[in-house]
């Protein structure tokens, strides 16, 4: 069980790391259910570079000897990762190819059938043209209900398994660098 994935880290939370530790979870999370990765606190584009490093056994760090540290966004960061760690240890679905071109989006599912939900990471690299894109899911349910919640912005949108595997879960990133994180729960139809 690895739990240091790789020494490929950013130690001062340098977002330039991103995609190499995307494809890190990419490429592992087909074969290894659990394995870890850390990443250190930064400033410069932290939910992307945070959010880079996400998986099964996680960790974040702050130099608490180094002014700046916006402990409130320190603690968010945390908290989300804390409300979907499960899923983590769900199946995992590509949602694009694998890549590591700055000019793609990169997406995948980790879904969690027994429980009745899952969460999505997409990433927006720092070339890429679109602001927008759609991600077809896998192993929902067609006939029942999912609440989908962006874990960047309040409340959640109710939709169906079959619009979320047919027509797919919409992502909008204006900003670039950027990274997404979804959430989505069952709430009625199939058990």
């Amino acid at each position: 069980m690895p739990l240091l994935r790789s020494d490929y880290q950013s130690f001062a939370g340098d977002p330039g790391y991103a995609p190499g530790n995307q494809g890190h979870t990419y490429g592992l999370s087909s074969w290894i259910p659990y394995y870890g990765q850390g990443v250190y606190y930064s400033d410069r584009q932290l939910l992307y570079a945070v959010r880079s490093h996400y998986c099964p056994a996680f960790g974040f760090c702050a130099d608490v000897r180094k002014p700046g540290v916006d402990w409130a966004l320190f603690r968010r960061v945390v908290e989300q990762w804390r409300r979907v760690a499960p899923c983590f240890l769900g199946d995992f679905y590509p949602l694009t190819p694998y890549r590591l071109d700055a000019d793609v989006w990169l997406a995948w599912q980790f879904d969690r059938p027994e429980a009745g939900e899952g969460l999505v990471q997409v990433f927006r690299r720092d070339a890429s043209a679109y602001e927008s894109a759609r991600f077809k899911l896998h192993g929902l349910e067609s006939d029942a209900r999912y609440a989908v919640t962006d874990l960047d912005e309040a409340g959640s949108r109710e939709m169906t398994g079959s619009e979320l595997l047919e027509r797919g879960l919409p992502a909008t990133l204006k900003e670039k660098p950027a990274a997404a994180l979804f959430h989505y729960r069952r709430i009625s139809g199939a058990q």
